[in-house]
């Protein structure tokens, strides 16, 4: 098992990863509506938010079945995410 706190950089790092790619398609494409951009902003802060909070309240009878879990998740939602970043333009 991983520590708390490089799960907790990994989520962060991915968040910033998203965050920078989200930036570059807005850069790209001008004609890519700012409410769009502020949503997809919106989610990827939330979805950070919510990781790092779940990541803080470890159920400690199962940790193995939470961890995978919490990396399926992150994965699903990164994997939207970036769908809706590149479907913008």
């Amino acid at each position: 098992m991983a520590k708390r706190r490089t799960l907790k950089k990994a989520i962060n790092l991915v968040s910033e990863e998203l965050l920078t790619e989200l930036v570059g398609v807005s850069h790209a494409h001008k004609n890519v509506p700012t409410e769009d951009l502020e949503n997809i902003a919106q989610s990827i802060l939330l979805m950070r938010n919510d990781f790092i909070s779940r990541l803080s309240h470890v159920d400690k009878t199962q940790v193995r079945r939470f961890f995978q879990q919490l990396h399926d998740d992150l994965a699903v939602c990164t994997n939207e995410i970036i769908d809706h970043i590149y479907h913008l333009s």
